[in-house]
């Protein structure tokens, strides 16, 4: 991910436009002295002093010294009323590339929907002989935190009698937190009676290799997830051990896969119409996930984002359907609604193929793993709650959740960037005007120019 980072050290377009603008100027008054020596010295005979002072007067006259400082003072007022709107700029230089962004790549979790879990008991689906649904549930609020809470576990507690429950009669003796890379979460805990479990949540792919029984139960664990997930519903495993040798860092005897839950995350009121708002901005907002591909298709359908959508291993070229085989990765990428089952690398190679595509491109991040596409995205958004490390990957840090304060965000820095345009527009036609005027004056006229003027 640092290598990634360091790698990504690009000239932002606001930059590439001033210095065309400064070439034009340099390249514009540098002609005009052409002339004016050639005109003035072996055409005209002009004396020497006064030539040079006429030079002079060409060269500081048609330079808009102005102008830096006023769109430096026009992008400071605008990052002020963008931080009241709940979008911070860290280089202000953001709203240029926020006015002319065309593609946004959007987390669904939190962004799109409320990060508010809901499991419905009813559905839970129970693998274990001698279990029920609310043994499941006791179990995978022991597997999880009961302070400094995520969105899963303040679900799973949540659905307690008493949230104290989570660790009665139990001694928790260690605790393996949430990673990117095992997807799960472990308690390991003595019991009244002084024996020792051991019990993990988790992402069922992650879980269910755990299990002892796995080839017996894995076109059933399959078929249930799939079964959620065209409801929408994300699925969370739950699975058990017994724990022998009596000792926190021994392995433990046989994994037994326990239960599946369904997890319900609601999309934001808002996040339909406004991205409908995005679309007539002229705005693509693509859903990125790590939701399997019917979740994030249903969530698509509801948001009316549309379903077409690929798994990320599409992005790699493999498991591509007929229809679009022949397209490269960035056509893919470029005719996508979003993309499910992503890892924080996979949206490097998203932002990386849209840009190949000449697009603008925001990407949402919030975690350690996002900070390379952050950085390499055109306008990198730190959402709300995000790490440290992704805010300082980031162009822009958002002080509220969900994607209506992106797209306001749009519309003012569009508003700040059209005053900047009409201002670059006026200097640059003054700078015409004097190079011509002067050069006139001097030429036809044969007026000198005083040094003092």
């Amino acid at each position: 991910a640092a290598h990634l980072v360091d790698s990504t050290n690009q000239v932002g377009h606001f930059q590439k436009v001033l210095t065309a603008i400064g070439n034009f100027c340099i390249c514009s008054i540098a002609v005009g002295m052409v002339i004016e020596i050639i005109v003035m010295f072996p055409i005209q005979d002009r004396q020497y002093r006064p030539g040079i002072d006429n030079l002079l007067v060409l060269l500081i006259g048609g330079i808009p010294i102005a102008m830096p400082t006023v769109l430096s003072v026009t992008m400071a007022i605008g990052s002020h009323r963008l931080a009241q709107q709940g979008a911070i700029t860290k280089r202000m230089t953001a709203i240029e590339e926020m006015a002319g962004m065309d593609v946004l790549c959007s987390d669904k979790t939190g962004t799109l929907t409320l990060n508010k879990l809901t499991v419905d008991k009813n559905l839970i689906d129970v693998f274990a002989k001698g279990v029920d649904a609310d043994t499941v549930v006791l179990m995978a609020a022991r597997a999880s935190r009961t302070e400094n809470q995520d969105a899963i576990d303040a679900a799973i507690v949540g659905m307690l009698a008493d949230p104290k429950e989570a660790r009665a009669d139990v001694q928790e003796l260690h605790f393996l937190p949430f990673n990117p890379t095992d997807k799960r979460t472990a308690l390991t805990y003595l019991d009244n009676q002084g024996k020792m479990h051991r019990v993990s949540k988790g992402a069922p792919e992650q879980i269910l290799n755990l299990a002892h029984n796995k080839s017996d139960i894995e076109r059933r664990v399959h078929a249930v997830i799939d079964k959620f997930a065209e409801r929408g519903l994300r699925s969370l495993a739950v699975a058990y051990q017994e724990v022998p040798e009596g000792r926190k860092e021994s392995p433990g005897g046989p994994w037994q896969f326990i239960g599946l839950m369904p997890l319900f995350d609601p999309p934001r009121h808002d996040s339909a119409e406004t991205i409908r708002r995005a679309l007539n901005l002229g705005v693509n907002v693509k859903m990125i996930t790590g939701d399997q591909l019917a979740i994030g298709k249903e969530t698509g359908r509801r948001l009316g984002m549309g379903t077409n959508m690929y798994p990320s291993s599409a992005l790699l070229g493999q498991n591509k359907d007929e229809s679009i085989a022949a397209l490269p990765i960035d056509g893919l990428i470029e005719k996508a609604d979003g993309f499910a089952g992503v890892f924080p690398e996979h949206k490097y190679e998203i932002v990386k193929g849209l840009q190949a595509r000449k697009h603008i491109c925001g990407m949402t991040g919030d975690g350690v793993n996002d900070a390379p596409a952050l950085k390499k995205a055109d306008i990198g958004i730190a959402v709300a709650d995000a790490t440290d490390a992704a805010r300082s990957a980031s162009d822009i840090v958002l002080t509220e959740p969900g994607l209506s304060v992106i797209i306001s965000a749009v519309l003012t820095s569009r508003a700040i960037f059209q005053r900047m345009k009409n201002y670059t527009i006026y200097a640059v036609s003054i700078t015409i005007r004097i190079v011509l005027g002067f050069m006139l004056l001097a030429l036809i006229w044969r007026f000198d120019f005083s040094p003092f003027m």
